[in-house]
């Protein structure tokens, strides 16, 4: 699949039913991934002196296999993929797992609109976008990036930008 936000819609069209009214979709991770992918880089770049090609690209082999092996084992142990949809209907945000191989649940959590605290913050040129919901408490934090060089910043900026003003519109009495 494409990066382009029309592509991650139509993904979570294929998921949440292909009538479903997807007003903005972008790709999306568990923030706390972050920490495994320096860890498993960290190891990896250790393990990646093992080749015995040269130096600085064993390490650079090592640093990105470790971190993406390690990345994908943290998510899959919290039940979601490495890369998610974040998919805004009128009524909802979904958080949809992608190309899960039938190992993982393909719709992981829904927040109706209207009764989730939505707070986004900045990380250079990431965001870390958490979900709570107002009766539950349960949250979720996630990860987006904004960066001009990500194919993946288009969607995710419409996705941030719709809920930034989720956040600051007025709530009804």
């Amino acid at each position: 699949m494409n990066d382009s936000e029309e592509d991650i819609a139509a993904e979570a069209r294929g998921i949440l039913g292909e009538q479903t009214d997807i007003i903005a979709a972008g790709h999306f991770g568990l923030a706390n991934l972050i920490a495994a992918q320096v860890a498993g880089g960290t190891v990896g770049s250790i393990a990646g002196g093992a080749l015995n090609v040269d130096a600085a690209l064993d390490a650079g082999i090592g640093v990105g296999l470790g971190g993406l092996a390690a990345v994908k084992a943290s998510a899959e142990a919290q039940g979601v993929t490495m890369k998610m949809i974040v998919a805004i209907t009128l009524d909802e945000i979904h958080l949809l797992n992608r190309e899960t191989g039938g190992r993982l649940r393909s719709d992981v959590i829904a927040f109706r609109r209207d009764s989730v605290d939505i707070h986004i913050a900045k990380f250079g040129l990431s965001r870390i976008l958490t979900l709570t919901d107002r009766g539950s408490g349960h949250s979720v934090e996630l990860h987006g990036t904004v960066s001009w060089l990500s194919s993946q910043a288009k969607g995710d900026k419409v996705v941030l930008d719709l809920l930034a003003h989720d956040a600051t519109a007025p709530t009804a009495i």
